[in-house]
């Protein structure tokens, strides 16, 4: 029994590129007056939504954009939740946007233009399911009691400073990498490997964000001897503590969105 979504994508594909073409601006645009108005994305991040989303959307057709969507507005409704727990959130700016969505989109180019198609669009979910697992870990690991232990050394560290792992964070991380791969299962359909591989892949990709955040990812000491992933402290610039300069959040979140359809790939092919 095929899907709703597969109906909706047999009819969009149907239809003159022309007209795939103004259903796509058309939603693009309701979805960033929402994103915009709620504060989700800043207006440099909008920039890369749509075009991330038009990638998707254009490629992948609506069952691709369901997932990309509900990455979209459960991150984002979760990252506003836990802002007194964290500080005021800005939204997404474009560097944070294409550093989760270049893999996908990546994903989907290869399914349109590989003899594999079926193996890059497992790569689809599993770079969206490591994406959706790494800010909700994130996210809700901020709401433990307890401070995060290094995912290499199992001290405690300060919340907040990349690298550090809580047992609430983790299961937010598994279960949000189930919930795309189910996803993907009642859009695109799924075999029993597939599903897993999804799952598998975007949850490890979590784990390897966090391995890159506590030997790689660039942190600073404030002059008051705090660590921080800010370079500059108001006007201030501090004191690089470790990791190299350029592997900052965002990209540390591109290399583990790559992680994870690198190793979807593999599973897939095989």
């Amino acid at each position: 029994m095929r899907s709703w979504s597969a109906i909706l994508d047999n009819l969009f594909f149907s239809l003159p590129i022309i007209w795939r073409v103004v259903i796509i601006f058309i939603v693009l645009g309701l979805m960033v007056i929402v994103a915009r108005k709620k504060k989700f994305l800043t207006p440099s991040g909008t920039i890369g939504a749509v075009v991330v989303g038009l990638i998707v959307f254009y490629i992948g057709g609506i069952s691709g954009f369901v997932l990309l969507l509900f990455f979209f507005l459960s991150s984002s409704i979760i990252t506003k939740l836990t802002k007194n727990e964290a500080g005021d959130r800005k939204g997404r700016s474009i560097m944070q946007v294409i550093a989760n969505g270049l893999p996908c989109c990546i994903a989907l180019i290869l399914y349109r233009l590989s003899p594999y198609p079926d193996a890059f669009l497992v790569a689809f979910a599993a770079s969206i399911a490591e994406a959706e697992a790494d800010t909700l870990s994130g996210e809700i690991g901020r709401l433990s009691h307890k401070d995060p232990v290094s995912i290499i050394t199992f001290t405690r560290l300060p919340k907040g400073i990349s690298g550090g792992v809580t047992v609430l964070g983790l299961s937010a991380g598994v279960l949000s990498s189930f919930l795309i791969a189910l996803l993907f299962a009642g859009t695109f359909g799924s075999t029993l490997q597939a599903f897993l591989t999804i799952a598998a892949s975007g949850f490890l990709g979590s784990v390897f964000d966090s391995f890159l955040g506590a030997t790689l990812q660039v942190q600073y000491r404030t002059k008051d001897g705090r660590l921080t992933e800010d370079e500059y402290d108001g006007e201030e610039r501090n004191e690089r503590a470790r990791g190299i300069r350029w592997i900052d959040n965002d990209m540390v979140n591109l290399l583990s969105g790559l992680f994870s359809f690198s190793i979807a790939s593999v599973l897939a092919l095989l």
